[in-house]
């Protein structure tokens, strides 16, 4: 006779959700990679000047940020899998669309497509982590999918630009397309449906996490400004108004967002708006203000980007130990980050100098890449369960909202200087920015 079936609650998840986490947060922004990466050809393809194809960036994080939090609430309603195909379907569709645009138009069409699809991301891959993961563990399965993002980047640098030259950036492209689907097909039968309850307890309402209760309370239970029932009387005794507006009630329904929630999200915008700046500029800044040749210039970024799926991990682990505090470990972070914005305003001012642009590249990839963790964790933490979507699309709207400004701004600070000084010196006043935001933050949650 076989062993009795282990209950649902009762199983530890797989190395196969992990793999499926991974792939979720890399195929967003695979698109905006591969076309970095190939920017010579696709330029030269398509006749665009280099504003025109830096804006492209720009493009997709203005559609993740505008429709953040919308998106995240539709993450707390989609069951897991019909997200999975939002998020993969979205990015193979963006992918077929820049194959074959026949010109800028639609490249851009593209790239919203592109934006639309990766913002549910974070929010689809929260709720997965919440509802499979058993709390002590969560922080640090939230590090390793958040360093699907790195390793995308990663990849992207190493194999497209030799596919482009071999194949055309299109082909390269196509071929992109069609492994999502495949990472598609797969995800769709590796993701549990949704209908096993997480660790911890079943209440009425539908499974509770164990540390929903310190969460803000379990699911199900009702919240002052929640409504009771369909059979609810209005205030003063009298019957519902019935009349209203749909969207009136869900919103007078719906208690207001944590202000810890509100403080992340605005670090994230902060610690975004630097990282950006650095992950499109920093290799041309080493090339043309520093002199490295092509192939070291662009080693810059494959530097920084190895370091944050390393520092992703690392630092998720050190949130998963209990009564860590997620805005000290932000100060920390904001700190380190505007070391590294502070070395790139020093290299060029002497030639002895050049060399500091690698410590620099460290400190990005360890601390300013890896701050997303420490953010999407705390809103984790903060929030119950059935919030987890609308809250993390709250962060996950700063984080967008840093990362079009950064690029814009820096670009912008450039063509009007002529140099990279002003825009450095801009992204190290906001890492100090969200280093004060994160200690007052922190005062005022211990007052």
């Amino acid at each position: 006779m076989g062993s009795p079936p282990v209950p649902a609650r009762d199983r530890s998840p797989g190395t196969g959700l992990m793999l499926v986490l991974m792939a979720t947060m890399a195929v967003g922004p695979l698109l905006t990679h591969s076309l970095s990466a190939m920017s010579p050809l696709v330029i030269a393809d398509l006749g665009l000047s280099e504003s025109q194809f830096g804006l492209l960036a720009t493009v997709t994080f203005a559609a993740a940020a505008v429709t953040a939090v919308r998106t995240g609430r539709w993450a707390d309603r989609l069951t897991p899998r019909t997200l999975l195909v939002v998020i993969f379907g979205g990015a193979a569709v963006s992918m077929l669309l820049a194959v074959a645009a026949p010109g800028y138009a639609v490249l851009l069409v593209a790239m919203v497509v592109s934006g639309l699809g990766q913002v549910m991301a974070n929010p689809a891959t929260n709720r997965l982590i919440r509802l499979h993961v058993p709390a002590p563990r969560r922080a640090s399965w939230l590090g390793v999918k958040q360093a699907g993002v790195q390793a995308a980047q990663l990849a992207a640098g190493l194999v497209f630009p030799a596919l482009g030259l071999l194949l055309g950036w299109r082909p390269a492209v196509a071929l992109a397309a069609a492994l999502v689907v495949v990472l598609l097909l797969a995800g769709v039968r590796t993701v549990p449906d949704g209908s096993a309850p997480p660790y911890g307890r079943a209440g009425p309402g539908g499974p509770v996490a164990d540390d929903d209760r310190a969460a803000g309370g379990r699911i199900g239970a009702r919240r002052p400004g929640a409504s009771a029932g369909r059979g609810a009387r209005a205030p003063g005794g009298g019957a519902p108004d019935r009349g209203a507006p749909a969207r009136r009630r869900r919103r007078a329904a719906r208690p207001p967002m944590p202000g810890v929630v509100r403080a992340y999200a605005a670090a994230a915008a902060l610690t975004g708006l630097g990282a950006q700046s650095a992950n499109v500029y920093l290799p041309l800044y080493a090339h043309r203000e520093l002199g490295l040749d092509v192939v070291a210039a662009g080693a810059t970024v494959s530097v920084a980007a190895l370091l944050g799926i390393a520092s992703r991990v690392v630092w998720a682990r050190v949130m998963d130990r209990p009564g860590t505090d997620g805005f000290v470990l932000l100060v920390v972070m904001a700190l380190g980050a505007a070391g590294s914005a502070a070395l790139l305003v020093l290299a060029p001012l002497h030639p002895s100098l050049t060399w500091t642009v690698w410590p620099a590249a460290v400190l990005h990839g360890a601390a300013a890449l890896a701050v997303s963790v420490v953010v999407m964790s705390g809103t984790m933490r903060a929030v119950p369960a059935e919030r987890l979507g609308a809250a993390t699309g709250v962060v996950t709207m700063g984080l967008y909202a840093g990362f079009c400004t950064g690029p814009l701004l820096t670009g912008g600070l450039l063509q009007l200087t002529g140099s990279f000084g002003t825009g450095w010196t801009v992204v190290l006043a906001c890492y100090l920015a969200c280093a004060l935001l994160a200690a007052l933050a922190r005062r005022r949650a211990r007052a």
